[in-house]
């Protein structure tokens, strides 16, 4: 399930930090913690269970003043940016639009920016028959390399020749934890094609352990237009939480063609 919501900025400078998505991670936690209904969703997926793989993604767009340069920031030509939010559980979805919708009207989004919510729109659910679908990104796909033990070696892009299999692994481990009683996804019945590709570099969180004046992380992603085979609960499951790492940080978001 899917909505979208206007996000009403206030403040006299239009301007975002390049890691924007942690502030608007922060206002989703927000919108669960706010409502009563929603503690219960809060404390499992982010305090007893900090770790779990979560069920939703999200993606923001909005439009750049590009005369402005600064380092480390984005400027914003309009006081407003768009969010766009995905949950393969219903009931998560309908606290985080419950709670936006309670939200109070001068939420601190950013530093010397509040937010109020806007319009919101309930998108019509989409139902996956077959086993495969083309999609675009709405939000950059991460895929991490991680060695023989599992640790993870940072981010491959998709012209690296290990990004399928490192991209299955990463879907196999989402189904097991979401699809609770599915059978195990294949190797032979998934396999996915950039029809058109390009690697992104984003700004990303600090390390939680650098000092304040560390410079932010850059990872490497990938955008563009990619034809996906799975099995239909998967396609739904994948369309639904988004695909790859970091899905309920603002990435892997996918929108069907």
């Amino acid at each position: 399930m899917r909505f979208s919501a206007e996000i009403l900025l206030i403040g006299e400078k239009l301007i975002i930090p390049s890691d924007y998505r942690r502030n608007i991670l922060s206002l989703i936690k927000e919108a669960i913690n706010s409502s009563q209904s929603g503690v219960e969703i809060y404390e499992k997926y982010y305090v007893k269970e900090a770790r779990k793989i979560k069920p939703f993604t999200f993606s923001v767009n909005f439009k750049i003043d590009d005369t402005y340069g600064e380092k480390g920031s984005l400027h914003l030509a309009e006081p407003k940016l768009n969010l766009f939010f995905s949950a393969s559980d219903p009931v998560f979805l309908i606290y985080v639009y419950n709670g936006l919708v309670q939200l109070k009207k001068d939420y601190p989004l950013f530093p010397g920016l509040k937010a109020k919510v806007g319009r919101f729109k309930l998108e019509q659910q989409k139902n996956f028959r077959g086993s495969e679908a083309i999609f675009k990104t709405c939000s950059p796909i991460l895929v991490r390399n991680t060695d023989a033990s599992g640790k993870s070696r940072g981010y491959i892009t998709a012209d690296t020749p290990e990004f399928k299999d490192k991209l299955y692994h990463s879907v196999k481990s989402m189904c097991k934890v979401l699809l609770d009683g599915a059978p195990e996804v294949k190797r032979n019945d998934f396999d996915v094609e950039w029809i058109r590709s390009q690697t992104v570099r984003i700004s990303h969180y600090r390390n939680k352990n650098a000092s304040p004046d560390s410079k932010k992380e850059m990872i490497e992603a990938t955008s563009g237009t990619i034809k996906i085979k799975a099995p239909a609960n998967v396609l739904q499951l994948i369309y639904d939480a988004g695909i790859g790492a970091k899905r309920s940080q603002g990435f892997g978001m996918l929108e069907i063609m």
